[in-house]
């Protein structure tokens, strides 16, 4: 008897492991996908980097919300001298796609940029600009004036191209990305008319625009505007003291009303334009500040690119429209 009752509690307990050992299988493999998705999303999730904000703002409105587009330069910062540290580059490097200005604007970021392109996506909206509609130069490292972004025209260009491309690498967001393109695009050349009917306002004859350096020319020529940059197309560029005094000469000799600042340049030779205006007689004021080379922060009221070409138009009218 004694035999027979441990078998049959031996046969109990091994039926009672056969009931729970399923049980416990289930709850390990639930706790493994868990873990699985948990990962999912990042593995997942799209990257793409831009180097300026300008470019950041257009690509993040022609992407789902469910990617992630960020920006090497934040608000202030100066692409022309910009140095770039050695996460940004690891970043980069692991980044599904990199959209830069091009035609030498990065000038320190071109050689990691290119080293990456090799295996990588890259996108240069320079690039993408017929170069019969590029202004040539010839006190720059390129051939070209890399500030086409002042040509809303020209962006809205781009920006068109750049969404195919885009739409061909992520095929799952071909109809979105397309959508969203073609929307964007339409507004950017609504901001091309406000422009021109803005400027329409500034008298003929007072319709000269002088700012720190020479970053205005697409915009100039885009809307009828004579153009001067108190330095070249580099905030790297060298002004001398003839140079200052021949600006000098010229805005008196016109009788400009004012000189515009720029939100990631330098005052400094703003001022010695100011002086030596007044030192002759001209009471030069400053017209505002413009955003030449990247946007501004949450509070300038420039923190899109539409809201920054609408300040700028605005700060420019108000300045020489006087």
């Amino acid at each position: 008897m004694y035999y027979y009752k441990q078998k049959n509690q031996r046969i109990k307990k091994k039926m009672k492991l056969r009931k729970y050992i399923p049980v416990g299988f289930i709850i390990l493999i639930i706790g493994l996908l868990l873990s699985c998705g948990d990962n999912k999303p990042l593995s997942e999730k799209k990257t793409v980097i831009c180097t300026t904000n300008v470019i950041a703002d257009a690509i993040s409105n022609i992407l789902p919300p469910d990617f992630e587009v960020k920006s090497l330069m934040g608000p202030g910062v100066d692409p022309h001298t910009y140095k770039s540290k050695t996460s940004e580059i690891k970043n980069m490097k692991n980044a599904d796609v990199i959209v830069y200005n091009g035609i030498d604007f990065e000038s320190n970021l071109i050689d990691a940029i290119e080293e990456i392109g090799k295996s990588g996506f890259v996108i240069s909206l320079g690039d993408l600009v017929p170069k019969d509609r590029l202004r040539k130069t010839t006190d720059f490292g390129s051939a070209y004036d890399p500030h086409f972004w002042h040509d809303v025209n020209l962006f809205s260009t781009s920006v068109s191209i750049a969404g195919s491309q885009l739409s061909v690498k992520f095929p799952d967001s071909k109809n979105y990305i397309d959508s969203a393109t073609n929307s964007y695009t339409k507004k950017l050349l609504e901001t091309e008319s406000y422009v021109r009917s803005e400027i329409a306002k500034i008298p003929s004859n007072a319709r000269v625009l002088i700012t720190a350096h020479d970053a205005f020319g697409y915009f100039g020529r885009s809307f009828g505007i004579e153009v001067k940059g108190i330095q070249g197309i580099s905030t790297a560029s060298d002004i001398s003291i003839r140079g200052i005094t021949e600006l000098t000469d010229f805005i008196v000799s016109r009788g400009i009303p004012a000189i515009f600042v720029e939100n990631s340049v330098s005052q400094k030779n703003i001022k010695s334009v100011i002086e030596g205006c007044q030192s002759k007689g001209l009471n030069l004021s400053i017209g505002g500040t413009l955003y030449s080379d990247g946007l501004g922060d949450t509070e300038s009221g420039a923190d899109t690119y539409i809201k920054m070409i609408r300040k700028n138009t605005n700060a420019i009218v108000g300045g020489l429209g006087k």
